[in-house]
């Protein structure tokens, strides 16, 4: 199961093409993604989430179980291409429902529970490195996060436990959850932005520019 988990959440909302150029705040050149899921007890969850590229909210989720609405806020994708994002989020939500369960079954987790993920990456000015991360949080405590530079998850500074130890060696096990979500971290997600974003020329801000594609008229 762990196997398919991360891969999934890389879809989580991740625009596969722009086709309308919206206007973001002083644009940043990043895109974030963020994940909520409250955990009242263990049969029970209530999700939200949204994605911005730029500064500029693109999407969200929400819902409970299995009832959950996921949404363009601007018509980013085509149909066709969203109707297949959106059942990916679906499936990522199933497989984290899941991965509770797992957790809970073989170390036990004290409800209620409130899991925070964190993903994304930013190109800062000329000369500094860019920044990927994915971070994740449990009642408002960091739990794990990820090393780009390793390829590995790490505990975060006061998560030492039989459930971080458990869960760490999960993440690690598998390349997927590593080298892949690596991939995705300091590759995909950097081209993303740059194909995606461009600094207005007018006025010096940042703004998610569209995808080209050229209309053929009939003769």
């Amino acid at each position: 199961m762990l196997t398919t988990l991360l891969p999934l959440l890389l879809l989580l909302l991740l625009p596969g093409g722009a086709h309308g150029s919206q206007e973001a705040s002083d644009g940043p050149r990043n895109f974030h993604m963020l994940q909520m899921s409250y955990f009242p007890d263990p049969h029970h969850v209530l999700h939200q989430g949204n994605a911005s590229l730029g500064g500029l909210p693109t999407h969200m989720l929400k819902g409970q179980g299995s009832n959950i609405t996921i949404l363009q806020l601007h018509p980013l994708q085509e149909p066709e291409s969203w109707a297949h994002t959106e059942k990916s989020v679906r499936v990522y939500l199933q497989e984290f429902y899941d991965l509770v369960q797992l957790v809970h079954q073989e170390r036990g987790v004290a409800f209620p529970l409130t899991i925070r993920c964190f993903m994304g990456c930013e190109l800062p000015p000329e000369g500094s490195r860019a920044r990927v991360f994915f971070e994740m949080s449990v009642n408002g405590s960091s739990f794990v996060s990820f090393q780009p530079e390793k390829s590995s998850w790490v505990a975060g500074p006061q998560a030492q436990s039989r459930l971080v130890t458990y869960t760490l060696h999960q993440l690690n096990a598998y390349n997927r959850t590593r080298w892949e979500l690596q991939e995705f971290l300091q590759n995909t997600c950097m081209e993303y932005v740059h194909e995606h974003i461009k600094t207005n020329p007018k006025d010096g801000r940042m703004e998610p520019i569209a995808s080209s594609s050229k209309e053929v008229k009939p003769q």
